[in-house]
């Protein structure tokens, strides 16, 4: 009875060439931010710091060895392990070159946010979690015009950047992880943090419980470049797509990350799959409830990304927002 029977492996190839499709349309077409329904709301240009062309040393290898954990404790061992593992994404350091950007003196505030939400009929972002346990916190969108804006996905900070450069004919976007890295070191080579190597609890906000919440940006002293909070405060989005090794692959001149494409393809092995792989992004800088290194484990099992500026972390494109989680935007270089 001459009904076609299709093979697993062209089931293979049509799913590959779908996933393409979608990898291709996606890198082709950025995020959109809906309909432009009050022209007349004028948008809050942010400061910007150029950073000049030119070479530095990108990622961190001061990460905690298994060898320094008790032989004999099996539970800090397979811990030591899994604290290796991620902060090991942040290795082989390498030379990066970066043609000539501009980014944000600070992270994109409620106030910026809110001119974004008006102008498209956006929703406002909603509460922190850390309002239910602080009531002080109620309304932090619009009761703190100057502290960063958080629960906004992937997504949406895209969204505001897109808005943000059609609004004003500026190359603006998200920074890339290169891009990021580079002016979080404020021209310093080889430190842990933005401002040398030393532990220093006046320097940043970071190190406190959940219900805390950020300051206004720009609380602290900036970096050598003149940036506030590349540490601490809330931790940052940057514009590529996550994998636990590009370091050891990634070109030297003007790097975007891995391709759309590679990410999309991951999604086909959903047995295997981590949050290193499908529709991630990379996030850098710590936040306010950062440990100072990789021993803190969170709520959701994962360790808490500390505040140095070669450590990596991880989040879902969409639709995954959080109390924490922000953003700062860049302008011109090389970034898709």
């Amino acid at each position: 009875m001459g009904g076609k029977k299709f093979s697993i492996p062209a089931i293979v190839v049509v799913v590959i060439l779908v996933i393409g499709a979608i990898a291709l349309y996606s890198t082709q077409n950025p995020v959109s931010y809906g309909k432009e329904v009050r022209p007349d709301i004028e948008p809050i240009e942010p400061e910007m710091v150029t950073i000049p062309a030119g070479a530095f040393r990108m990622g961190d290898d001061t990460n905690l060895p298994t060898d320094r954990l008790d032989d004999t404790d099996r539970e800090a061992r397979s811990r030591g392990r899994e604290i290796s593992r991620i902060a090991l994404t942040s290795v082989p350091v390498h030379e990066v070159h970066l043609s000539e950007y501009a980014i944000a003196k600070y992270e994109v505030t409620n106030e910026e946010y809110k001119r974004f939400c008006d102008a498209t009929d956006r929703p406002y972002p909603r509460d922190p979690d850390f309002a239910e346990a602080d009531p002080r916190w109620e309304g932090y969108f619009e009761k703190y015009p100057r502290h960063p804006v958080i629960m906004v996905s992937w997504t949406d900070m895209a969204a505001y950047c897109k808005w943000l450069a059609d609004r004003t004919g500026k190359d603006y976007h998200l920074p890339t992880e290169a891009q990021w890295e580079k002016a979080a070191r404020g021209g310093l080579e080889g430190k842990l943090y933005p401002w040398g190597d030393e532990r220093d609890d006046d320097a940043v906000r970071l190190n406190l419980t959940w219900t805390s919440g950020p300051v206004e940006v720009g609380s602290f002293a900036p970096n050598g470049y003149g940036l506030h909070d590349m540490a601490g405060n809330v931790i940052e989005a940057v514009n590529d797509w996550y994998d636990e090794d590009y370091y050891e692959s990634s070109p030297s001149k003007d790097p975007v990350g891995p391709s759309a494409f590679a990410n999309y393809f991951s999604l086909i092995d959903p047995i295997e799959r981590f949050r290193s792989k499908g529709r991630c992004k990379v996030l850098r800088g710590g936040s306010f409830r950062a440990p100072w290194d990789w021993d803190v484990m969170g709520p959701d099992g994962l360790y808490e990304m500390p505040p140095r500026v070669g450590g990596r972390g991880y989040v879902y494109q969409e639709p995954y927002d959080h109390f924490d989680l922000g953003f700062r935007v860049a302008a011109g270089g090389v970034w898709r």
